[in-house]
């Protein structure tokens, strides 16, 4: 059953610049990565508000890529339960792109990422990268 969510923030250019994927289940971890991957920015975004009581926060950074055309995207998440059952484990489906031989791209470092907000994260959590 596909599960909704909603992104917080995509792009290309996060200070957080190790690969990693994380769920965030409170405001103090959310912080800190919020102010780690905005530490280049200025001035620094305000942290967006999440309640942490109803959702939790998946991320996903795909580590420092050595031009422009890349990119990371959570395309779906689905529980392996029913609406009536506790949910199990859920699956995060994660795509990841590159240039293609002959794209034309910046010639700068980027550091693509994806963070949704997601209903309340209690279960296993496991991302398949595509």
């Amino acid at each position: 059953m596909n599960i909704h969510f909603t992104t917080i923030a995509r792009g290309t250019d996060s200070g957080y610049q190790s690969a990693s994927q994380m769920v965030i289940n409170n405001s103090e971890r959310w912080i800190d990565l919020w102010q780690q991957h905005t530490y280049n920015t200025e001035p620094p975004p305000p942290v967006p508000q999440v309640d942490f009581t109803r959702y939790s926060v998946v991320a996903v950074f795909a580590g420092e890529k050595p031009t422009g055309g890349y990119s990371v995207e959570i395309l779906s998440a689905e529980t392996s339960g029913s609406q009536t059952q506790e949910r199990s484990s859920i699956t995060i489906t994660v795509q990841h792109r590159q240039p293609k031989a002959g794209d034309f791209v910046t010639e700068a470092l980027t550091y693509p990422y994806h963070m949704i907000r997601i209903a309340k994260i209690d279960g296993k959590v496991v991302l398949k990268h595509i």
